[in-house]
């Protein structure tokens, strides 16, 4: 038995190299796409077919072929054996119990509907060279009978593997039905984690551009590889990166009230403390809250960092001054309503773009999806640089995260950190991609 895989783009060009190097009477074994572009799913689709041939059969179009009929003295127990087999034939036989050779697919493919006759071994169909006798003309009848009742009992199946009245070469029909089902299932997973269906119907679609709509339901990995991919894309991180300059960094932490921006702001002084300096100054500007300021000032005393309480934008101004030479400023701020708007102007009058502070958006992953747009609007007019969010170890799902970046396509404000904890400093994880990502995917239960 002589075994070949062949490679080719589509199936018409795939049997004629079968034809090619192995004869008509080769045998196909399996046929399956394969990519070979990005983690093996993103390239050009490739039709890989596997074929044999038995060795021992002569070669195709041997020259001066001998005269001699193989059904030359066929015996009553060979004719007995093809009526058994005949009455015995199951109700819906496979492609491979049909053993198609190579003559048959291609006639499939190339010949007329009316004309194809998947179903009868080509083998015997063949004029058989030298007289005909009585005996080979009766068993050629039975054979034709054989092939008469495969093609009766398999004509559903054919008709659902061949598309009727298709152009040549053209590839199968749509099945609009199991589309249907897969897209239904890959929005109803990711709403499950918390991903709005306006979100979950973009990256459906932008699925069907990387991933064939027949590998969506049955290739698992693939389309977990694929899904991670689009997620990831639809990211925007931007940590600050302490070493890029030189200058002095100035980082304001704002937001509602409630959402942790003070022990946030504790846990980027302390990981700024462990990985680079002491160079570090903390401001507060939050006289509103009872003990929001002792509770900065006994984080500055274990730290052992200078504190500075302002109470209008002119004393903001002055103690940047008195700290001119520290490498990182932290500004922690009230916590501010979104709807009260001239809470946010007053703000506003501390923040002023002249200062050079980065703004970061402290919002709750606990928080309601309408409520963290509706701070993301409100405070937006701050001119926000980053997101934090915080308490994700409290929620189920962090699909929420996503629809954050999925609220203005054009104009994503970047993840700058994320918290899962009350510990300081180790609670706290710069944003990543790959972090985003695996928290929006991990399944319900699992995101502590």
């Amino acid at each position: 038995m002589q075994v070949k895989i062949f490679e080719s783009t589509d199936m018409a060009a795939g049997l004629k190299l079968v034809k090619d190097s192995l004869g008509p009477d080769a045998l196909i074994l399996s046929t399956r796409t394969i990519r070979n572009g990005k983690l093996g799913i993103l390239g050009k689709p490739t039709l890989e077919i596997t074929a044999a041939v038995d060795s021992s059969w002569p070669e195709i179009n041997p020259p001066n072929p001998a005269p001699v009929s193989i059904f030359k003295q066929p015996s009553k127990r060979l004719l007995s054996q093809w009526s058994d087999h005949s009455a015995g034939l199951p109700k819906k036989p496979s492609r491979t119990e049909q053993a198609l050779t190579y003559d048959s697919l291609f006639r499939l493919h190339q010949e007329p509907e009316e004309q194809q006759s998947p179903h009868r071994p080509p083998s015997l169909t063949r004029e058989m060279p030298g007289e005909r006798s009585n005996e080979l003309d009766e068993l050629k009848e039975m054979v034709k009978k054989l092939g008469q009742e495969m093609s009766r009992l398999g004509t559903v199946q054919h008709q659902g593997s061949l598309p009727a009245q298709s152009p040549p070469s053209a590839p199968p029909a749509v099945n609009l039905a199991e589309e249907h089902n897969n897209k239904k299932h890959l929005i109803t997973m990711l709403m499950a984690q918390g991903i709005s269906e306006l979100s979950a119907k973009e990256i459906h679609a932008a699925i069907n551009e990387l991933l064939p709509t027949e590998d969506q339901g049955t290739d698992l990995p693939s389309r977990t590889v694929v899904l991670k991919e689009v997620i990831s894309d639809l990211l925007q991180v931007a940590s600050p990166n302490f070493t890029a300059t030189k200058t002095q960094r100035r980082l304001a932490l704002v937001g509602p009230t409630g959402v942790g921006k003070t022990t946030t702001l504790a846990k980027i002084a302390a990981f700024y403390l462990s990985n680079f300096s002491s160079s570090m100054a903390l401001i507060t500007i939050d006289t509103y809250r009872i003990a929001a300021v002792e509770q900065l000032k006994v984080y500055g005393s274990i730290m052992n960092l200078p504190v500075e309480v302002v109470i209008s934008p002119e004393q903001l101004e002055q103690a940047l001054l008195r700290h001119y030479d520290k490498d990182l400023i932290l500004i922690d701020t009230a916590g501010r309503s979104p709807r009260d708007t001239l809470c946010i102007e007053e703000l506003a009058g501390f923040l002023r773009a002249d200062l050079g502070i980065d703004k970061h958006l402290v919002l709750s992953a606990t928080t309601r999806r309408e409520e963290l747009f509706e701070a993301i609007r409100r405070f937006g007019g701050l001119g926000l640089d980053n997101i934090i969010i915080t308490k994700t170890d409290e929620c189920a799902t962090l699909g929420v995260m996503l629809d954050i970046q999925m609220l203005d396509k054009d104009n994503k404000i970047p993840f700058s950190y994320i918290t899962n904890g009350q510990r300081v400093p180790e609670d706290l994880m710069i944003a990543s991609k790959e972090i985003v990502t695996e928290l929006i995917m991990t399944p319900t239960g699992n995101n502590s």
